[in-house]
């Protein structure tokens, strides 16, 4: 079965212009979904991967833009919020992406249309814009809904130990967006009183995680660390009242910063309490048992669950439904909770938040809205769940 989701916004792209960005967005065709309903497709068995693993593949140089998430909404109901953050809140997050054009380059080079292997099938998908459930979920692209997450994200109370996992991650956006709001605050704070912050990040598709999320991560903390740099020279120039403007969209040569510049990303981020892991494969009871229980934090660790436009197949939102109560279960009460972005309907296809909402229901877990955005064509939630 074939469906279409029939509204304009769906792909976010270069944010350097916002006039240039409504026209790209207004010519958007409609994206096709493909629905296993009615014939069961077999899920790919979820697997775990390290962030240097995922970059292990990567080209000497990839290109990047940037996205700007803005400020969280004053009308949001958001109750996380910390004074260590505050300033986060208001200043919106520049958040750097791999650019679309490069990871089709990187697919094109890897795939063999003989064969028909993951490497043609997704480039077909990123191509077309085709959506097919249990073979290619969009992971490649940033959706609307993610931006409402990520401006939610940077309330976050950095000095108690948190796990931060995103479902359906793709450009991981929202995770990103958390991550600047930690780079941010630790300014203020001192290295002792900061918790841990662990990410685990998750997509159907190995390969979304391989050519685009892992690489997001490891430019937004390249970026972080350039802009640090540039700012210490420019306090120690003789201007120090001249800013650099940072480019928007450029190349990372990976080759030019050294053999270890991977591995000395990952032992940096350890040192400020921060990790990364990645988890592909469909949801479950399989996946339940990858998701890593404790960190080697002392004292406790309460989790927070990500997941943006998630929900807009019928054919898997039950099992989402059901692995996100157990994920929130696993952790004592008050301790625990998801925030979940989505359109209130997915028209063509089913799916929407009235459907979420009864499997919720279902497991007898608890919902709140946290924002609720109308603008043109369907309204959008984000929702707050525990148990």
């Amino acid at each position: 079965m074939s469906f279409s989701f029939g509204f304009n916004g769906d792909d976010i792209e270069d944010d350097e212009n916002p006039e240039e960005q409504d026209a790209l967005v207004g010519q958007i065709s409609d994206y096709t979904i493909s629905d296993a309903e009615g014939k069961h497709t077999a899920t790919l068995p979820p697997q775990r991967h390290s962030l240097e693993e995922l970059l292990s593949s990567l080209p000497s140089q990839i290109s990047y833009n940037t996205l700007t998430v803005p400020a969280r909404p004053p009308s949001s109901s958001n109750r996380e919020r910390s004074s260590s953050s505050e300033e986060a809140q208001i200043t919106p997050s520049a958040i750097q992406r791999r650019s679309l054009f490069d990871i089709r380059a990187q697919l094109m080079a890897e795939a063999n249309p003989e064969t028909h292997d993951d490497a043609a099938t997704l480039l077909s998908g990123l191509e077309n814009g085709d959506l097919t459930s249990g073979i290619y979920e969009g992971g490649f692209k940033t959706w609307e809904c993610s931006l409402d997450l990520a401006s939610l994200v940077t309330d976050l109370d950095f000095a108690q130990n948190w796990h931060v996992l995103e479902l359906g991650a793709g450009s991981a956006v929202p995770s990103l967006a958390l991550l600047q709001s930690s780079f941010s605050t630790s300014k203020h704070q001192r290295q002792r009183s900061r918790g841990s912050l662990r990410f685990t990040l998750c997509d159907y598709n190995e390969d979304v995680l391989r050519l685009c999320t892992a690489p997001n991560v490891l430019l937004n903390y390249y970026h972080y660390h350039h802009r640090v740099l540039v700012e210490s020279r420019r306090l120690m120039s003789a201007s120090p009242d001249e800013e650099e403007q940072e480019e928007l969209e450029g190349d990372l040569d990976i080759e030019e910063l050294g053999d270890t510049f991977v591995a000395d990303t990952v032992h940096d981020l350890r040192s400020r309490n921060i990790s990364f892991d990645f988890i592909s494969g469909g949801w479950g009871g399989s996946f339940l048992d990858l998701v890593p229980l404790k960190s080697d934090a002392d004292g406790p660790e309460s989790i927070l669950i990500l997941a943006s436009e998630t929900i807009y197949s019928p054919a898997s939102t039950k099992v989402f439904a059901e692995t996100l109560v157990n994920l929130l279960r696993r952790y004592p009460r008050g301790m625990a909770k998801a925030w979940v972005a989505a359109k209130k309907v997915y028209f063509g296809v089913g799916g929407g938040v009235d459907d979420f909402l009864i499997e919720i229901g279902r497991h007898r877990a608890k919902s709140t809205t946290l924002l609720e955005t109308k603008d043109t064509g369907v309204g959008r939630v984000v929702l707050e769940i525990t148990v």
